[in-house]
């Protein structure tokens, strides 16, 4: 054999196989690719889904935590009160809402000064007494909440002008406040003074639930004395009694609305 012939012999040959199955391989990675695009964006929606059904879930949960925080916030720390009437003025006018703290009162003793909100309960009819209803319990909470009475108690702001143990008279023209023999300066009362409010004398404490002392009244231990800075215009010790300290809710401290009276008191 010639080295021509060799030489013509060695030409590469061609590639053998099915050409059907070449041509398949490139489809076939292509349509692998697509499936996996399509998986994926399954499983975004599907993540996404379950987020959105993730944070929908979480809302009564959310709601129900500052429920029980507001609830431990209004029983123990800080709660709203309505002013309804004119008993405080000028300190407080009608409408103001002030906050009253609970902590201080839990390791000091209420002080002469100091104003306080106190509960009284309301004449309730025996006929009706036990028909609440559960809303009208959570309409009650959410009214005591924003400082708003509620119809089952009363609650009244007056300033602590004697403290149990305390002798007090009340009287004169115009009228002074006199603790333990001592005249009590009072440049917080309207107009600064008070012409002629009901008084305070020995006369006045049997009918107080009061024992008499000299010319005036001596305030039961475990209770305190309060009035008003509207004299003339307050239901206060004078004519409901010694409030028991058991009974005081708590200390005013700031007026946060309207913003034109926001101040501390």
């Amino acid at each position: 054999m010639s080295t021509s012939e060799q030489t013509e012999n060695t030409d590469p040959q061609p590639e053998t196989g099915p050409p059907s199955v070449r041509e398949e391989v490139p489809a076939a990675k292509a349509h692998a690719e697509k499936r996996a695009e399509e998986e994926k964006g399954k499983d975004t929606k599907t993540s996404s889904g379950r987020g959105w059904m993730h944070r929908t879930a979480e809302i009564p949960l959310l709601v129900l935590l500052a429920f029980v925080i507001a609830v431990i916030i209004k029983t123990f720390l800080v709660q709203a009160f309505y002013i309804p009437s004119g008993s405080m003025f000028p300190t407080l006018h009608i409408g103001d809402r002030v906050l009253v703290e609970k902590v201080s009162d839990l390791w000091n003793e209420p002080g002469r000064g100091d104003i306080v909100v106190f509960e009284r309960d309301v004449f309730i009819d025996p006929r009706t007494e036990g028909n609440d209803s559960l809303l009208d319990d959570v309409r009650s909470f959410f009214r005591e909440l924003l400082g708003l009475p509620t119809g089952r108690t009363e609650d009244f702001i007056k300033r602590i002008v004697a403290v149990g143990g305390d002798k007090i008279r009340y009287a004169g023209s115009p009228r002074r406040l006199s603790v333990n023999g001592e005249s009590i300066e009072e440049p917080f009362i309207n107009q600064g003074r008070d012409p002629g409010s009901p008084t305070l004398t020995s006369e006045d404490c049997k009918r107080l639930e009061m024992q008499r002392a000299g010319n005036g009244c001596r305030v039961p231990a475990g209770t305190v004395f309060v009035m008003g800075d509207n004299r003339g215009n307050s239901e206060d010790s004078r004519i409901i009694g010694p409030i028991d300290e058991d009974k005081i809710v708590g200390h005013a401290f700031i007026i946060i609305w309207p913003p034109g009276d926001m101040g501390t008191i």
